[in-house]
C-alpha cells in the first residue's frame, strides 16, 4: 500500500486534530502498520477507545482516493507526517495532523522565525495600523508571518508581509480550493504568489464553526512565538493565544487604550503576565538569537512609511462589522447558489433576519456579551461568564427554578445568535 495512501486513510478515519495520533505513532511504526493492524492489535494501544479501534478496522480507501484524485486534479500537494517536508515543530503539539495539504512553495519552517500574528475580526483603525506595521516589519526582517487569512487582523497581517514582498503563510479551516471568507479572495490569490496556505482539511471541505479553534493550534504550531495585536476579551485569538502558552512559546501582545473594547484582550494577557508587551517589532526581533536565525536582520524595522488604508485597499483586506450591525446585512442565500458550492456556507447555518428590530433585555445583553467571535461554547460556561448561573443577578431570572431558569438562558442564547 502505497504511503501516502495509508496516510491520507489514517487521516480520514482519526478526522481534524485527533489526540490518538500520537499514541498509535507510539506503538506502530507507520499509517501503513496501523492499516494491516488487526482489532486485537489496535485495541492493545493504551488510551485508544472502542470507538476508535472500530473505525481503524474500517480498511476501505475510497474516501483516501478521491481526496487524493482531488488533490491531483486541484494542484494541491499533499504533506504527509512522514514526509521530510513536515514541520518538526509541528510534531511537537498535543495533536499533530496527519496530513497536511497545501498549496504554494512549502516553507521551511524548523529554521525559519515563524510569527503567528492573530487578533480581532472586528478589527478597529488602530488594529490594522498596528497589524500592518508589525507585520510588514517582521517580514521585511526576514520572519515568516502566519496567519488564518480571517476578517480582520489576520488578512492585515498577510497584507503586511505580501507589501514586504515576503512570503506569507496562511492556515484555512476549509479545502483549500474554498475561499473563506469570499471577501478575501484577491488577497488569497495574491498570498499564492509567492507564499505557502496549508490545511487538514481536504479539498472540497466547507468552513464550520469548530474547524476554526482546531486551525488555531496549526497556527501555534507552525509558529516559534505568537503575537496578538488586537482582540476583546471574548476572541478567537485567545485559543492561539493559549495554545502557545500550553507549547512552550513565548506570546506577545499590542496594548492598547484601556477605553478600546477591541485592546480589552490584548490589555489583560498583559496584565496576567501571560504575554509581554511589545510596542516595535524589535521588541520580538531581540528574542531570538542571529544565530539560530541567520537570515534574520533587524535592521530593516522601522525604514518604511507605513500606509496600511492603501494595502487595505489594495488586497481588499475585509473587517467585520459588529455583531449588531452584521445581522442586518444578511441575506437569505441566492436559490440559483447550488446546495454544494464550495465557497459558500449553507444556508441552514445562517440565521435568519427578522424584518423588526426587538431591543435585548438586560439578561441578554449579558449573555450576547460572553458569546465568541469563533467556535463553540457550552450554556453552562455562557452562563457563569455573564453571572447568569447566579439567578439573584438577573432579573428575568429571579423566582425560576434552576430548570426553568436554564430553558429561559437557553431561548436568551437562541436570541443572542439570531440578532448576531
Amino acid at each position: 500500500m502505497r504511503d501516502v495512501l495509508s496516510w491520507t486513510w489514517l487521516s480520514v478515519r482519526l478526522g481534524a486534530a485527533s489526540p490518538y495520533l500520537n499514541p498509535l505513532l507510539e506503538h506502530f511504526a507507520s499509517a501503513a502498520d496501523i492499516y494491516e493492524a488487526d482489532r486485537g492489535a489496535l485495541a492493545a494501544v493504551e488510551g485508544i477507545p472502542e470507538s476508535v479501534c472500530l473505525r481503524l478496522c474500517d480498511k476501505d480507501t475510497d474516501r483516501a482516493e478521491r481526496i487524493l484524485a482531488d488533490c491531483k486534479r486541484l494542484g494541491i500537494g499533499v504533506m504527509t507526517y512522514d514526509d521530510p517536508r513536515y514541520p518538526r515543530l509541528l510534531k511537537q503539539i498535543a495533536k499533530p495532523p496527519a496530513v497536511l495539504y497545501f498549496v504554494g512553495k512549502p516553507i521551511d519552517f524548523d529554521r525559519k522565525l515563524g510569527v503567528a500574528v492573530v487578533g480581532t475580526r472586528t478589527m478597529t483603525e488602530y488594529g490594522r495600523d498596528v497589524t500592518y506595521r508589525f507585520s510588514y516589519d517582521l517580514a521585511s526582517a526576514g520572519a515568516v508571518v502566519i496567519s488564518g487569512m480571517a476578517l480582520g487582523v489576520d488578512g492585515m497581517a498577510a497584507a503586511g508581509a505580501l507589501d514586504a514582498q515576503m512570503p506569507t503563510a496562511v492556515v484555512l479551516g476549509s479545502g483549500l480550493d474554498v475561499v473563506y471568507p469570499k471577501m478575501h479572495a484577491k488577497l488569497y490569490k495574491c498570498i499564492l504568489r509567492d507564499g505557502f496556505a496549508v490545511s487538514e482539511y481536504p479539498p472540497g471541505a466547507e468552513p464550520d464553526a469548530r474547524n476554526f479553534p482546531q486551525r488555531n493550534r496549526i497556527i501555534s504550531g507552525l509558529a516559534r512565538c505568537v503575537l496578538v495585536t488586537e482582540c476583546p476579551e471574548m476572541s478567537g485569538a485567545l485559543i492561539t493565544a493559549r495554545e502557545a502558552l500550553t507549547e512552550g512559546k513565548p506570546l506577545f501582545a499590542v496594548p492598547g487604550a484601556v477605553t478600546m473594547k477591541g485592546s480589552a484582550g490584548t490589555n489583560e494577557l498583559i496584565k496576567s503576565g501571560s504575554a509581554r508587551m511589545v510596542t516595535t517589532p524589535a521588541d520580538i526581533l531581540d528574542l531570538f538569537e542571529a544565530a539560530h536565525f541567520p537570515e534574520l536582520d533587524a535592521s530593516a524595522v522601522g525604514l518604511m512609511n507605513y500606509n496600511a488604508a492603501k494595502a487595505e485597499s489594495t488586497y481588499s483586506v475585509a473587517t467585520k462589522t459588529s455583531k449588531l450591525s452584521w445581522s442586518k446585512v444578511r441575506r437569505k442565500k441566492p436559490e440559483s447558489a447550488p446546495d454544494d458550492s464550495p465557497d459558500t456556507i449553507r444556508e441552514s447555518s445562517v440565521p435568519k433576519v427578522t424584518e423588526a428590530f426587538v431591543p435585548m433585555s438586560e439578561t441578554e445583553k449579558k449573555i450576547y456579551a460572553c458569546i465568541p467571535e469563533e467556535g463553540q461554547v457550552s450554556v453552562d460556561l455562557i452562563a457563569a461568564g455573564s453571572g447568569c448561573a447566579d439567578r439573584s443577578a438577573c432579573p428575568d431570572l429571579q423566582g425560576r427554578g434552576q430548570a426553568a431558569a436554564r430553558q429561559l438562558l437557553y431561548k436568551s442564547l437562541t436570541a443572542c445568535r439570531a440578532r448576531g
